[in-house]
Formats: C-alpha cells, structure tokens, sequence
C-alpha cells in the first residue's frame, strides 16, 4: 500500500471512528434523558428498626432522579449524622433494574437505661447514645443500676457491672429479652448481682455472668409454673444455680 492510500485509509477510520464517538454520545444523552435512567424505586436493606420511608426520605433521594446524578457521598454521611442509632451506610445503585439500595446497620442496643430521673438509649459497649423522654423508644429492657452515673451523651458508663450487662445483652434473642422488662444490677453483701423483672410478674435474681444461659433455664421453669398454675414469683439463681422458686412474701409484695 503506497503512503497516499494508508494517510487515506487512516483518515477514513479517523473520520469513521468520529461518526462512531459522535452517535454514541447522542445515543447516551439521550439515554440520560429518559426514563430508562431514572430512579424506579428505593429499598432498604439491612435489619433497621428505623421506619424505612423516614430513611428514605432523610437520604434525599426520590423516585424519577437520575440514576448518574445522585449525591450518594452526601446522602451517607447525612443518615449517618441524622440518625447516631446507624452504625453504618452505603448506597449501591443497579442501572439494570433502576433501583437504589440503601444498606444500614445499626449499632448493637443493649437496651435503654434509666438514670437520674430520665431514660438513655445505652448501647452493647456502654456508649449513652441518646436521650429518650419517652422511655418506650425502642425494644428493649429497662436497665438500672444503684452505682451512681455520670451521663454524657457519646461516652461510656464505668459501672463493671453495668457494662458486663450490657455486653451480654445482645447476644440474647430478641424473643427471650422482650420476656423482660427490667434489668438491675446491684450490690448484695458485696457482690454483684441482677434483680431481673418478666413483665408476667415474676422477679428473678441472677449472676453477673451466664445470662443466657440462666434465662434459658428460668424459661424452663417459667413454663412449668404456669402449667401447674403457681403464681409469679421469685426465681432465685443466686442461691441455686439450677434455680429456687419461693412466691412473693403475702405483706410486702415483690422485693425490691
């Protein structure tokens, strides 16, 4: 091939390749420009208890915006601040099927304590994370302790046995922990233990460590007391490690 004819057919597939760039351009913004790149529907994914359309609507993102165009960087870092309860966010987006997916975890709650006359969301480390003037803000059980506390939102309490309870906590299930209503750790004859409440009206008094364990075993119990129709009680673990039912004293009522 002479150098005129290969200058010739170099610009030929210049010109071609141009053409090419140039179409798929107009094709891509056109593309842009249509539904096929809006947003069809957004999701949450993750095991939230937070209400799915208030994150949805927090992120900022709706329905019909373009799927190239969204401030996902900005939508994260605004539902991790919005929301201290999320541990962690990232927003993924499938062009195929014009889906945002909005996947959340939330921090480990050990449950919400009540110190000083008001109720705290306490996390599994300890950390207070959060007022709640409700009290009924999330499930869980009411956590108490006599050691006094210093309340500082974003820091952690410093009663061992507190944050033991804490720790245990949320290891348990959820459908064992919702049999509870409060948890309390004190101090008896210089040892600490807790003086649990079922919200059936029964009242259990258990070691610092094994909770899982002994609420398996108090389940048993439990079970077989309201078979033989035994009213609630005390089921006492500190003085038997298997479990030692006695009923309520008749004048005084529950201990407290």
């Amino acid at each position: 091939m002479s150098d005129g004819n290969r200058r010739s057919h170099v610009r030929k597939t210049a010109y071609t390749l141009l053409i090419m760039v140039f179409f798929l351009a107009v094709l891509f913004a056109i593309y842009m420009e249509s539904p096929l790149a809006k947003v069809k529907a957004i999701t949450i994914v993750g095991d939230a208890n937070l209400d799915s359309s208030v994150l949805i609507r927090d992120s900022g993102i709706a329905v019909g915006e373009n799927l190239f165009q969204l401030p996902i960087l900005s939508a994260e870092e605004r539902l991790l601040a919005d929301f201290p309860m999320l541990a962690d966010v990232s927003i993924r987006r499938d062009f195929f099927q014009q889906k945002v997916m909005i996947d959340v975890r939330e921090r480990e709650i050990a449950g919400l304590l009540e110190a000083n006359g008001s109720f705290y969301t306490i996390l599994a480390d300890g950390t207070i994370l959060q007022k709640d003037p409700t009290g009924i803000g999330i499930e869980g059980p009411i956590l108490s302790t006599t050691a006094p506390l210093a309340i500082s939102l974003g820091s952690k309490v410093t009663d061992p046995g507190l944050l033991a309870l804490c720790k245990e906590l949320p290891e348990i299930p959820q459908s064992e922990r919702a049999e509870l209503s409060e948890l309390h750790v004190q101090t008896v004859d210089g040892r600490e233990q807790i003086q649990a409440f079922s919200r059936d009206g029964f009242e259990l008094l258990l070691p610092m460590t094994q909770l899982q364990r002994y609420l398996g075993l108090y389940r048993v119990i439990h079970n077989k007391l309201i078979a033989m129709g035994v009213a609630p009680g005390i089921i006492d673990f500190i003085s038997s490690g298997q479990g030692v039912y006695e009923p309520y004293p008749k004048a005084g009522g529950k201990h407290s």
